[in-house]
């Protein structure tokens, strides 16, 4: 998936420490499977044998299961938090830099309230499946296939009930898993139009005053808001299925456990300590599974944002920097010159027409003209952040024609 693709070149340097965290995490969920065991073997062995020095010594072992499975639990997550952070770091340092050397053509085709969404929900929808595949993706398939496995070696028949409820639990959560992941692509991109109109209305606030356009803009942004409340809440409403159903199954399990194990406990054939766990252990499975389902969700929403943040830091490089020795600024005699220039945005309509120019050192330039009448147009074109429609912009006073787009942002 595409998650793992675009996070997993990020993680190399971490893939020690992430593999340390898992191994930790898998140590404690295996502690703390092994307290109901212990506890069944209370029940139905060292009880029946009235030695008060036995159940101590049982009673001391489950205490220390339960507090170095919360010791190592808490270590472990502490662990997996540190990797996510150093993780998304380095995504939002890459992100960062990539906006920054941006064309303007990039930057249009991309938009910087996208731009900002990427950089913020997007990242921090990364780093939450970053820590949970490191902490609920180990604990919960073990306390599933742990439980599963336990139970079969205390009561095979009374195990059956697992094993036709856990596969179809599984099933489920996937099947309905692969359904949200472009629920979710969707809510991010309602996202990016609430910031956008946001980042409209206050860069232009003095403007919407002053024309009298409070509402309408209110509009906009309720339209944009609602768009984006029906999305999510049809996102949510898909990946919460999983969790009442799931419930639903596990509570038919735990009837058919305590109707069928009392049955074969008046028969001598299941002991009473046996129920007892097998109960503790339909609730962790309960536990796993709900766990495996948040992990899933955080996946889909991890997957979006991924393809997001992928688009943006494999953007081919646009913006290349200008050789020192021809830079402007670094000789005596160095022009920029405007021939002939042609421009306009996606091809919409003409901004400028047959633009001439010198610009010599030390030389101050000076744009007079109306709103939209292209004066920032001609900045964007003389730092060559876009290229022109025709004609050329010459450097070195005309004896050298770049014919590749570059950024003058030039070590000088």
């Amino acid at each position: 998936m595409q998650v793992m693709k675009t996070i997993f070149r990020y993680l190399k340097p971490y893939v020690g420490a992430v593999v340390f965290a898992m191994f930790v995490k898998l140590i404690g969920t295996i502690l703390e499977l092994m307290i109901p065991y212990v506890l069944e073997y209370m029940i139905d062995e060292v009880v029946p044998s009235r030695s008060m020095t036995k159940v101590l010594v049982i009673g001391t072992l489950m205490v220390l299961l339960a507090v170095g499975a919360r010791t190592v639990h808490v270590y472990a997550n502490r662990k997996a938090v540190k990797v996510a952070q150093n993780t998304i770091y380095d995504v939002r340092r890459d992100l960062f830099w990539k906006s920054l050397n941006f064309s303007g053509s990039q930057m249009d085709a991309i938009g910087l309230p996208s731009l900002t969404s990427r950089m913020t929900a997007d990242s921090y929808n990364i780093q939450n499946f970053i820590r949970a595949f490191q902490t609920m993706g180990i604990r919960a398939p073990i306390l599933l296939v742990g439980g599963i496995i336990i139970t079969l070696t205390m009561d095979a028949g009374l195990a059956s009930i697992l094993l036709v409820i856990a596969p179809v639990m599984i099933v489920l959560i996937v099947l309905i898993s692969s359904r949200g992941i472009p629920m979710f692509e969707k809510v991010q991109k309602r996202l990016d139009d609430i910031i956008r109109i946001m980042r409209e209305n206050i860069t232009g606030i003095r403007v919407v005053k002053a024309l009298s356009r409070e509402e309408y803009e209110k509009g906009r942004f309720e339209a944009a808001n609602q768009r984006m409340i029906r999305t999510d809440s049809l996102a949510g409403l898909l990946m919460a299925l999983p969790g009442p159903i799931s419930t639903l199954f596990l509570n038919c399990g735990l009837t058919l456990v305590v109707v069928i194990g009392a049955q074969r406990v008046n028969a001598g054939v299941t002991k009473p300590g046996v129920i007892l766990a097998f109960l503790t252990y339909f609730n962790m499975i309960l536990m796993g599974v709900m766990a495996l389902n948040r992990v899933f969700v955080m996946m889909s929403k991890a997957n979006a944002s991924a393809n997001r943040i992928g688009e943006v830091i494999d953007t081919p490089e646009d913006l290349t920097r200008l050789p020192e020795a021809i830079a402007p600024g670094t000789h005596r005699d160095g022009y920029i010159i405007f021939d002939h220039v042609d421009f306009e945005y996606k091809k919409n309509h003409l901004i400028l027409k047959d633009i001439n120019l010198k610009v010599a050192p030390g030389e101050m330039i000076a744009l007079v003209g109306p709103t939209g009448a292209g004066k920032t147009t001609v900045i964007n074109l003389l730092m060559r952040f876009y290229d022109v429609d025709s004609g050329a912009v010459c450097v070195d006073g005309g004896d050298i024609r770049d014919t590749t787009r570059h950024s003058l942002r030039a070590s000088y």
